[in-house]
């Protein structure tokens, strides 16, 4: 159930980043100078997110596990985008200026937002008989 789960979260983020990014003609990560890991590392971190909620069962509520989805890859994601991209420039002072510009971008709150669906979704599952 986990994998696939995580492989549900992954096909809906590729699917709804690129339909966003076509509408809004906006780039997922806007620094002229990231790298090709930013995104992607994003992205993992958010379905990784996702595997490990409902691979652990843990909180044992559905709602609060689709609470810890939510949060957790608003935290996470921008968190683990702004380590790459400094790890690329060799520059640490830019951590909070990356998760700040980026925590509350569309595209973080999107994958927020299908984590908890996938998320609740594959908890309403495994409580059917």
């Amino acid at each position: 159930m986990a994998v696939m789960a995580a492989v549900i979260d992954f096909a809906l983020l590729i699917f709804v980043f690129g339909f966003m990014s076509l509408l809004t003609d906006r780039d997922l990560i806007e620094e002229p100078d990231v790298g090709t890991l930013v995104g992607p590392a994003m992205t993992v971190t958010a379905c990784l997110l996702v595997f490990s909620l409902v691979y652990r069962r843990r909180p044992a509520g559905i709602g609060a596990r689709a609470l810890y989805a939510t949060l957790g890859t608003m935290i996470g994601a921008p968190f683990v985008g702004s380590v790459v991209f400094a790890a690329g420039r060799a520059e640490v002072a830019i951590v909070p200026v990356f998760f700040g510009r980026y925590v509350l971008s569309p595209f973080v709150l999107s994958a927020a937002i299908i984590g908890a669906a996938v998320v609740f979704a594959a908890a309403l599952l495994e409580r059917r008989p």
